[in-house]
């Protein structure tokens, strides 16, 4: 166990490397310039020397050669220097910390909501195979998988507004000191957030207990006279949630890019509004920070997946 996971963390090198180095680039093809970006967002360029651009350039990392910018990137980066928002002229690092409480939260609750939405409706379909609420799932699942985030977010904004004359909070309101307030900002967010999540595990989980639920050691609890509750808790759900844990891994990725997303339409003052913000500012440095902390995360939590499968099937082992 010990040698697989030092493997897989040997691993995150390369593939962190490649998408730090696929950031850089792409960033460098979108059209524009960032020093007009930045310039010309505040006074414009009419009233600036030429010899005061180039040095403004070099400020900010932007004169020489794409290769000589990316040798120097990954240089700073070695060595712990991420650079400074173009923007706010603060640590990128910084203004990432100080944002992650808030798309942690709203990422863990999506996470939760998708379990407890996916799982229960998915083992309840399998159980009443062909009656009234498998095919009520079966809708909640479809609908979930075809409505996109951003959609049922303007319809939950645009009805609350004109319907019932209410504006979702705005700012930051921590848990420990504003409890109401917190809740009623995050609740509506991650519950859309999880809607598409939740419908993938509610389908999965159905799929995978109508396969476990036909197995002959099914058959054998319930000949040794166990409860319907005990079989399927102790023995079909457990190996049903087998592949479950494979799709929660892979929807890490949908929660972070649907989290961009949701927390522009709730003005949440997230890692995902601050993503967007600096692509649309062409705040390289604070792009290209956020972008490899995600990646770190999801890299993390895709290996996290693995070996929660061994917790749940012992005769899953990593040599």
């Amino acid at each position: 166990m010990h040698a697989y996971v030092i493997r897989r963390v040997l691993l995150m090198v390369p593939t962190i490397f490649l998408v730090g180095t696929l950031t850089f680039a792409m960033l460098r093809l979108i059209p524009g310039d960032a020093l007009m970006a930045q310039i010309s967002s505040t006074s414009g360029t009419a009233a600036i020397a030429p010899e005061q651009l180039d040095a403004i350039r070099r400020d900010m990392g932007l004169n020489g050669s794409i290769p000589q910018q990316f040798g120097t990137y990954l240089t700073n980066v070695v060595q712990g220097n991420w650079g400074k928002s173009y923007v706010s002229k603060q640590d990128t690092i910084t203004a990432f910390t100080e944002r992650v409480p808030t798309t942690a939260e709203l990422g863990l609750l999506a996470i939760v909501f998708s379990l407890l939405i996916g799982v229960p409706i998915g083992v309840m379909s399998a159980l009443r195979q062909d009656g009234p609420l498998d095919y009520l799932g079966r809708v909640v699942a479809i609908a979930g998988l075809a409505i996109p985030n951003f959609w049922l977010g303007l319809v939950v904004i645009v009805v609350a507004s004109r319907q019932f004359h209410y504006a979702f909070p705005k700012g930051s309101h921590p848990f420990y000191s504003d409890p109401v307030t917190n809740l009623q900002q995050f609740l509506i967010p991650a519950l859309i957030l999880s809607f598409s999540s939740g419908a993938v595990i509610m389908r999965l989980t159905r799929t995978t207990m109508l396969e476990v639920w036909r197995q002959d050691f099914i058959r054998t609890a319930h000949a040794k006279g166990l409860t319907g509750r005990a079989v399927v808790t102790r023995h079909a759900l457990r190996n049903a949630l087998l592949p479950v844990v494979t799709v929660i891994g892979t929807q890490l990725t949908a929660l972070v890019g649907g989290a961009v997303i949701v927390e522009s339409l709730f003005t949440l003052r997230g890692v995902g509004l601050l993503t967007l913000q600096a692509i649309g500012q062409r705040d390289y440095p604070q792009v290209q920070t956020n972008v490899l902390f995600f990646s770190t995360v999801l890299v993390v939590g895709n290996l996290l997946t693995d070996l929660v499968y061994s917790l749940l099937d012992p005769r899953i082992r990593y040599n």
